[in-house]
């Protein structure tokens, strides 16, 4: 009886279980003499930021240190470059520690979607978030501020309108409200 039950245990430990990848997020380790590097590549579909009635797609590729979280720079180099498909130029970032990039409705009235860069600072939970239009062959922010972003759930609703204007939602990380929470702040775009 007990050579069948360590034949069972022996076959239902050495299954392999695989898990589903997230395809938007793919992730290739690098061995060095010194550190583990993790390459990411992240896809975002950001709608049609050109107006040629074609979705468009943003990509971010960067080394990032396993152990510390910190992005590998070439250099003295720490740029974070933003592609996009087609000819739509890239957006370069500096001291990022990684890039969310969303896309938002049309908040200038020129038939194409602007989008939402979240930019992860070195200062915890907080973020640089940026609204950016492409008028004109380029690229241009046209709001600013930070926030803080601790659950997926905080990427949301950070652009509102009122009255006709629209307005990008952030946080004063040196201000709480009555409730202890950072107070709000509002960009007009």
């Amino acid at each position: 009886m007990k050579f069948p039950f360590l034949i069972l245990l022996l076959v239902f430990f050495s299954c392999e279980t695989k898990t589903k990848r997230d395809a938007s997020k793919t992730t290739k380790t690098e061995n060095s003499a010194q550190t583990k590097t993790i390459i990411e590549r992240r896809k975002f579909f950001v709608g049609d930021v050109n107006n040629d009635k074609i979705n468009d797609t943003a990509f971010i590729s960067l080394k990032r240190n396993s152990e510390t979280d910190e992005i590998e720079c070439k250099e003295k180099n720490c740029l974070i470059n933003v592609t996009f498909s087609k000819n739509i130029p890239e957006i370069s970032f500096d001291q990022s520690l990684g890039i969310v990039v969303m896309k938002t409705e049309d908040l200038n009235n020129d038939k194409a979607n602007e989008i939402i860069i979240f930019s992860r600072t070195n200062e915890g939970w907080w973020n640089n978030i940026y609204v950016w239009t492409f008028k004109n062959g380029n690229w241009k922010e046209i709001a600013r501020t930070k926030g803080f972003i601790s659950e997926n759930k905080d990427f949301e609703n950070r652009i509102i309108k009122e009255k006709k204007h629209f307005y990008l939602i952030g946080e004063n990380q040196w201000k709480e409200d009555k409730n202890g929470e950072f107070e709000k702040t509002k960009v007009r775009i």
